[in-house]
């Protein structure tokens, strides 16, 4: 949706990476370790991931969760997951975070790299239990880091952001927009 915005002509592709066996005891480096190896398994196997052998590309990979304290939440697998993870935010003030890497490829060679990371503090209402209820119901949580998405969700239960809401949605355009500048790509 964010790169539509853009008027970026793009292809969204999933990789086979297993997110959940990248490991860290630091939340961040763990994230950025997934969206390091989402790029990496894309350059790795072009045929696969159907990049051109020619021309210039560019890869965009991200990896975003909700951490609080220690505790990391990304994707939920299922409603009581989500019901789960919405529960121990409410009320509360965690960092969401989204680790960048961007490739930029000329005929299927590697250019240049960046990575960054973004951290956006958001702040939840609590719910009551009804309410939990209908919003597991109504959409589609298990595509989203911690379970809620700002685009998708009734609008009080984040009562603040501090910080890039791009980011929360889940592609920091303060990491991107400069880089997408410095290649030309927007103005």
């Amino acid at each position: 949706m964010l790169l539509e915005k853009l008027g970026i002509i793009f292809r969204t592709v999933v990789t086979n990476v297993d997110e959940e066996a990248i490991i860290d005891k630091d939340p961040i480096k763990m994230i950025q370790k997934r969206a390091a190896a989402k790029a990496d398994e894309i350059i790795k196997n072009p045929r696969i991931y159907m990049l051109p052998a020619e021309g210039r590309t560019l890869i965009i990979c991200a990896d975003s969760m909700a951490v609080l304290g220690s505790k990391t939440y990304g994707k939920s697998i299922d409603k009581d997951q989500t019901k789960t993870m919405l529960k121990d935010l409410m009320g509360k003030t965690h960092v969401f975070v989204t680790a960048v890497k961007v490739i930029s490829l000329l005929n299927g060679k590697v250019v240049k790299q960046w990575t960054g990371v973004e951290k956006t503090k958001v702040s939840m209402r609590k719910m009551t239990g009804p309410e939990t209820d209908s919003y597991v119901t109504r959409y589609d949580f298990t595509r989203f880091a911690a379970g809620y998405a700002l685009n998708e969700m009734p609008w009080d239960l984040v009562t603040k952001v501090d910080g890039s809401y791009t980011n929360v949605i889940g592609l920091p355009f303060e990491q991107l927009l400069p880089i997408l500048r410095k290649l030309e790509i927007i103005v």
